[in-house]
């Protein structure tokens, strides 16, 4: 992907239309549209909250955040992510990956909620599946989404696979072994798509790993192995790899498709880790909110994410800017838009006596 040179300006005007687009208030309200988007997005770089907002009073962002279209909010964020994306130069064939991260919720329990321990002060949260580009400097987030307790691992990395080989033709899929299935590896397979996978330590597995440890050099080649499932298998190449812990040497196994070589599953899987830092940088864009509203912490996910990838568009791959100096120059953004912005709306007519 080529990638179009666009200034952060230009990229943060576009972000505010578009969170713009998602406010409809009255021809003689206090605020308009634009002040609206602009409170959203300096709640995010900020870390603010809305429930302690003086102007707008919480009570009018509030209601205001609660009457958005999520619907049309999702496709009008998704449009914009996209611009994003295109602001960036990639290589041909970026690799991606796939992970979870789980929100907190304090609320009362929802079909949509799935249970979590780690949690901390409930055992409720959102669940969001994230799918990221994790190339050097341009770990780039194409897209977030709740899922539900009752949805498979296979349909969700399905969907999320297919959409991102709708705006990019990805290299490798590296992911965790929490999606080492069967399904997952077929379903990845009929694809085409290159994959490496953290592998899951069974029996079979922890005997070749020991083979490995006393110098098998068969097995050091990459050899090929079956999974297995009750009721299926899928044909993969199992490659062990060591490496040095406080604790001594340590063989990790990892599935591919048979087009990967050792040293390219080796070199390649440390790069998921990239995806766990991404989604841990969010919250440097999460605004802070005690409200029990699932719409609005969805809301508030997305904003996080946009902002980030906002971040990440204007470094381009460089260093610079720091997360504090890209939150500087949004804010004199964001300043300067309100001065060059919407024309100050009059304040609401007062009924006469």
């Amino acid at each position: 992907m080529d990638g179009k040179s666009r200034s952060i300006a230009e990229l943060c005007n576009g972000t505010i239309k578009t969170f713009a687009s998602f406010f409809n208030p009255a021809p003689n309200s206090v605020y308009g549209s634009f002040d609206l988007a602009r409170t959203l997005i300096k709640l995010g770089k900020d870390k603010s909250s809305a429930e302690r907002l003086s102007k707008p009073s919480p009570d009018v962002i509030l209601r205001r955040l609660h009457q958005i279209d999520m619907g049309e909010a999702v496709q009008g964020i998704k449009a914009l992510n996209e611009e994003l994306l295109e602001s960036l130069i990639l290589c041909e064939n970026p690799m991606i990956a796939i992970d979870f991260k789980t929100v907190a919720y304090y609320g009362e329990e929802n079909p949509m909620l799935v249970g979590d321990s780690r949690l901390n002060g409930t055992n409720l949260g959102m669940r969001f599946a994230v799918l990221s580009i994790i190339e050097k400097g341009k770990t780039f987030t194409l897209w977030v989404r709740q899922v539900s307790p009752l949805e498979s691992k296979v349909s969700i990395v399905e969907e999320l696979l297919n959409y991102a080989q709708k705006l990019v033709d990805p290299g490798i899929i590296l992911l965790d072994r929490g999606f080492y299935s069967v399904k997952v590896i077929k379903m990845l397979k009929s694809k085409n798509q290159s994959f490496v996978i953290a592998g899951k330590k069974t029996s079979p597995v922890k005997k070749l790993c020991e083979e490995f440890k006393h110098g098998n050099k068969d097995i050091s080649e990459g050899i090929d192995y079956t999974v297995q499932s009750s009721d299926d298998k899928a044909e993969v190449k199992l490659t062990l790899v060591e490496k040095e812990t406080k604790n001594g040497v340590e063989i990790h196994p990892f599935v591919s498709d048979h087009s990967l070589e050792p040293e390219e599953v080796s070199n390649a899987y440390p790069w998921r880790w990239r995806i766990e830092t991404n989604i841990r940088e969010f919250d440097k864009f999460a605004p802070f909110t005690t409200s029990q509203s699932m719409q609005l912490r969805h809301l508030y996910f997305f904003l996080a994410m946009l902002l980030y990838n906002l971040w990440i568009a204007t470094r381009n791959g460089r260093e610079l800017p720091r997360a504090h100096q890209f939150k500087e120059h949004l804010k004199f953004l964001l300043t300067v838009f309100t001065v060059l912005g919407e024309k100050p709306r009059p304040p609401p007519e007062t009924a006469s006596a």
